[in-house]
């Protein structure tokens, strides 16, 4: 687990997470920059900005985690619906996602860095903003498809930039992970510090988590049109040779819990979002499957002591909240991680990739090996302190081999819960699995959601390039199925 950000004292926190959300006031012209990052100090106080900003209001909290979260039915809203469940949204909905923590935030900010650290020679700098850049515009086009990209941030000269379409932003991340690679092995001098709410500055920390994003995008195009999937997949084994070894790799972003600097599930959860329970759904999948993991996962109800979920839309004659599972004390917990990317999801690549080109004994190995990352990473936690030994593992294992690409899909689908929700949606449409994920109850419209619309910011600031008779209902360009 990484310590760096449990040394920085709670105001900074508070002051950089304010940053995270207000940025777009400090940042917009990246052509003179407000903060002149001429100093390496500067660059460090923009990385923390970009770290931040990146955890808490993209990967960790924000519409994206928890609307996948939803959708996909890691947790459900046990109230009357319409509610996000029951996918009631607008145009306004993704406001602040889309023009403050994407574009204002995380990705104005690491266009300073980029073009500051380049004229100072701080590589390092410049590489952790172009594989956070690369994470964000990928986040930005998972969700709605043609998005600004060869033409953004050029704020002082395209005020309303045209939108390219998905292929071309995909090799555009492409490209961004590749120069950050190049830009790390010229082993610059100047450390980034504890700028770095992440790895503190460790730079082969940051390599591992670039390859490892190369082999997650690449694999999302399995099924993109003139693709190969085992092309794709090949690309992504190629690429995993490089990344996350073992669970002491995860990218964690390490909350200190304390007043006003919780982990952003908890703050949510506990202050703003407190029906969010346990959906029936995944609770049924688990007790199905004996998963161990599920004390962990869930807590028991505090009306009858068992794992209850929400069945996701549906309107119950009582939504009390005591009838229903919370979600795991260990998830909802104050000083709790977000991980960027885990050891789990990397081996969950690996045996995807392996599985669609044929190496099945090294796929089996790499699902053994990502499941029993998860559950080793989760054992001794949750409201019971459930601890989940080597026999436990072997026995879950045994009864659940891997046998199908939907065993593979299900079983990341598991690890992912409230910690990967969006690469989990990310998945559903990419592959439809799991099969038995239906819509939910009482929703809006008869499908699980499988784009987004785009925000007010753009339709009213640049009407002319956005796409036109975009739904909910409409998929990306990667989703064919």
């Amino acid at each position: 687990m990484n310590t760096i950000f449990k040394k920085i004292p709670v105001i900074i926190l508070s002051i950089l997470l304010g940053m995270a959300i207000f940025s777009c006031d400090d940042y917009l012209d990246i052509n003179e920059s407000p903060n002149s990052p001429d100093e390496v100090g500067n660059l460090n106080l923009l990385i923390a900005d970009i770290t931040a900003t990146t955890s808490y209001n993209l990967v960790g909290g924000g519409n994206f985690t928890r609307w996948g979260a939803s959708w996909v039915q890691h947790i459900a809203n046990n109230a009357a619906p319409p509610s996000i469940d029951t996918y009631r949204f607008n145009t306004a909905s993704m406001n602040n996602e889309w023009a403050f923590f994407s574009y204002a935030g995380v990705l104005m900010n690491s266009q300073v860095v980029i073009d500051d650290g380049t004229v100072s020679e701080s590589w390092n700098h410049v590489a952790v903003a172009k594989i956070l850049m690369a994470h964000n515009y990928a986040i930005l086009t998972d969700y709605f498809g043609e998005i600004p990209f060869t033409e953004a941030l050029q704020r002082a000269e395209e005020l309303q930039p045209t939108y390219d379409d998905q292929e071309t932003v995909y090799a555009g991340i492409q490209d961004l992970l590749d120069e950050a690679i190049a830009d790390i092995n010229r082993d610059a001098g100047e450390q980034i510090g504890a700028g770095d709410y992440y790895f503190g500055g460790d730079m082969q920390q940051w390599l591992k988590v670039a390859n490892a994003l190369k082999a997650r995008y690449h694999l999302r195009l399995t099924n993109a049109p003139g693709r190969d999937a085992a092309t794709q997949a090949g690309l992504a084994l190629n690429a995993l040779d490089n990344a996350l070894q073992s669970n002491e790799d995860n990218a964690n972003f390490d909350y200190p819990g304390d007043p006003g600097a919780e982990a952003p599930w908890q703050q949510w959860v506990t202050k703003f979002a407190f029906n969010m329970q346990v959906s029936a759904y995944f609770i049924d999948l688990l007790t199905a499957l004996n998963d161990p993991r599920l004390p962990i996962m869930a807590d028991q109800s505090e009306a009858g002591n068992e794992y209850v979920g929400h069945p996701s839309g549906a309107i119950l004659p009582d939504f009390n909240l005591r009838d229903v599972s919370s979600i795991g004390s260990y998830f909802l917990a104050a000083d709790a991680s977000v991980p960027l990317i885990t050891f789990a999801e990397v081996k969950f690549i690996e045996a995807e990739a392996a599985f669609r080109t044929g190496d099945i004994t090294r796929a089996e190995t790499a699902y053994t090996d990502a499941i029993q990352a998860n559950m080793q990473l989760l054992s001794g936690e949750g409201e019971f302190n459930t601890v989940i030994d080597e026999a436990m593992q072997n026995a879950y294992l045994t009864a659940n081999p891997l046998n199908s690409l939907e065993d593979i899909i299900t079983q990341k689908y598991i690890a992912g819960f409230v910690v990967a929700s969006a690469e989990a949606y990310n998945d559903y449409r990419r592959t439809g699995f799991p099969s038995t994920l239906q819509p939910a109850q009482n929703a809006d419209f008869e499908q699980i959601p499988t784009r987004i619309p785009y925000t007010d910011t753009e339709i009213n600031n640049n009407l002319d390039n956005v796409p036109e008779d975009i739904m909910p209902t409409s998929r990306v360009w990667w989703d064919v199925d």
